[in-house]
């Protein structure tokens, strides 16, 4: 349990959440085993309708200084609104489906912190999957290990953001635009500002939505809406509203929808503003092709049965360099430009087939 023993609350969670009734019991006891750190949990509901809040309502923990709020729903909003009220000098984000192993996991995490000594360090957790089925899968493998690596737009919301307070103001505000990555925009506009570590202690977070939608369509359908933020087509987002839906809502996801929606939105734009997409798209490709040489790496320790984390990286530490120094040119470019444009074409026609022997 918590500790009461210090007066001073060290730690705030902050955790938004909307229609997790299920969740939220086992998400306050994961916690009240969390030792030796005053803790304050502060919960935002986005306006749910299973009885979520009506469930907080009734919650009086010993082991924790607790506040709940109520405003519109939107991750985002609902984080800025939490972390307003905080009054730990350390702040986490943090999903309602993450868990903790070790009771020691917070107070580890906070004292790698502050050996660091900078409040402009932050941290994330190593990140585990927890899956219904258990069976070997070399996919959760690869964005396991992925997770760990701290490169840009690798580091996303279900890691758990630990920063300090100060940190935070320089940062900003969580993004209230976007519907969907606010905290990829987050991890990466902290970059610019500060430093990311991986701190000496995992977290896990439910596979839920990958195992109801299918893993490499929720991990396709996440780099394009990645790519849109990165580039600025933000239209898409606002067209797209149902791209995150609730996860208890969830079902087998559906690509061809989206590409459609992609397609009709490029036939609105001019000749000028498709090809500036086009090229803005193949240079984020570009910039991201080193997974292909990780991946590579990531299958050799797989197959060796190496745990997550701990292989060499001989693939990508080789390759990347010679691949950036041949594509980082204007012909590089192009190529990247031609063959994202190629790929979208093959893979729109893909779909179509695919959905097409599905409704027959």
């Amino acid at each position: 349990m918590a500790t009461d023993k210090m007066d001073k609350v060290e730690l705030s969670l902050v955790v938004p959440i909307l229609n997790e009734r299920l969740q939220l019991p086992e998400f306050f006891a994961n916690l009240n085993q969390q030792q030796d750190i005053k803790l304050e949990l502060v919960i935002c509901d986005g306006g749910s309708t299973d009885g979520s809040w009506e469930w907080l309502q009734q919650q009086h923990p010993d082991w924790t200084d607790f506040k709940v709020l109520q405003c519109p729903s939107g991750r985002g909003q609902q984080q800025n609104r939490a972390a307003a009220i905080a009054t730990g000098e350390w702040l986490l984000f943090l999903h309602v489906d993450s868990r903790f192993s070790d009771p020691l996991t917070l107070r580890k995490g906070l004292d790698f912190l502050l050996r660091v000594g900078s409040e402009n360090v932050a941290g994330h957790f190593a990140l585990k999957f927890r899956r219904e089925d258990q069976s070997l899968s070399g996919g959760y493998y690869f964005y396991e290990w992925k997770a760990r690596l701290g490169r840009p737009e690798t580091i996303h919301g279900d890691q758990g953001f630990f920063l300090h307070q100060s940190l935070l103001k320089k940062i900003g505000s969580f993004s209230e635009e976007l519907p969907a990555m606010e905290d990829t925009d987050f991890a990466e506009r902290l970059r610019r500002v500060g430093q990311w570590q991986l701190l000496p202690a995992e977290i896990s977070t439910s596979a839920r939505r990958f195992e109801t939608e299918g893993l490499w369509q929720r991990q396709l359908l996440g780099s394009l809406i990645m790519c849109f933020r990165t580039i600025g087509w933000n239209h898409f987002f606002t067209m797209a509203p149902g791209v995150y839906r609730q996860q208890q809502n969830s079902e087998k996801l559906l690509l061809l929808p989206f590409f459609q929606l992609i397609r009709k939105l490029l036939n609105e734009l001019s000749f000028q503003e498709r090809w500036k997409f086009w090229w803005l798209g193949g240079e984020y490709i570009r910039t991201h092709a080193w997974q292909l040489f990780f991946a590579v790496d990531a299958r050799c320790a797989y197959r060796q049965g190496i745990p997550v984390g701990t292989g060499r990286l001989k693939w990508l530490d080789f390759f990347e360099p010679v691949y950036d120094f041949l594509t980082r040119n204007l012909l590089g470019r192009l190529g990247a430009t031609l063959l994202l444009r190629s790929w979208f074409e093959l893979t729109s026609l893909w779909l179509s087939r695919v959905e097409k022997k599905r409704v027959a």
